[in-house]
């Protein structure tokens, strides 16, 4: 029974892979595949988003607008830009 409750002690304690680890592993673990699936979740909107801009003209001008404030020969461009305080 000593020699059982030693060995217990010994790896959940004082082992290099304690107990302490294991949990601290499994949290980072945890973090990361929820960091993957954003990212799979962005990768996917992109995927779209280009398909829409090399697809459609009407998307690629709007984005061209409002991204790089790009214009037309004839037109002029006012930008209305909110203060933060």
């Amino acid at each position: 029974m000593l020699a059982s409750t030693i060995f217990v002690l010994w790896i959940c304690f004082f082992n290099d892979i304690d107990l302490f680890y294991v949990i601290k592993s499994k949290q980072e673990v945890s973090a990361l595949k929820k960091e993957v699936e954003s990212l799979k979740q962005k990768n996917l909107s992109s995927d779209v988003a280009l398909h829409d801009l090399t697809t459609n003209r009407k998307s690629l001008e709007k984005f061209a607008r409002e991204t790089y404030y790009m214009k037309r020969p004839n037109e002029d461009i006012f930008v209305f830009k909110q203060r933060s305080n």
